[in-house]
């Protein structure tokens, strides 16, 4: 079953990464490919941390979503591609600030999906804490 999810949710993964990246032509910098990439960095922290503790939410579809979708979605070699591209065409400082901020913002990205994910399970229990207690 986990091959199945990873394959349905791969297609669409690799389908909204093509339509992003058509739309949003990069010139010199890759700028789509980091706005992808950063965006996957966030939904992985959501994915993992926040729908990860819904207990009706199976094991299987997160693994489809998180390896499937968003593995799918996110370019590491595309990354590693353009970065290796504008290095050839002597493009030193677009290379070094795509590098360093695809790492930085990638963390960040990352960090605030866990902090919106722990806010997020914080209010859940706050409401099944009160809903316990009035009842």
């Amino acid at each position: 079953m986990y091959y199945l999810y990873v394959a349905i949710f791969g297609a669409i993964g690799a389908g909204a990464r093509y339509w992003i990246s058509t739309v949003l032509e990069a010139g010199a910098f890759p700028y789509n490919s980091l706005l992808i990439n950063l965006i996957g960095c966030f939904l992985l922290a959501l994915v993992f941390r926040y729908l990860a503790t819904f207990s009706m939410i199976s094991n299987t579809l997160i693994i489809g979503l998180g390896t499937g979708l968003i593995g799918s979605f996110t370019t590491f070699s595309a990354f590693s591609l353009q970065t290796a591209e504008l290095i050839l065409d002597k493009n030193y400082t677009v290379a070094g600030l795509y590098v360093i901020s695809s790492i930085a913002a990638g963390f960040l990205a990352a960090a605030l999906g866990v902090y919106i994910s722990n806010r997020l399970i914080a209010r859940r229990e706050a409401k099944a804490d009160e809903g316990g207690k009035s009842g």
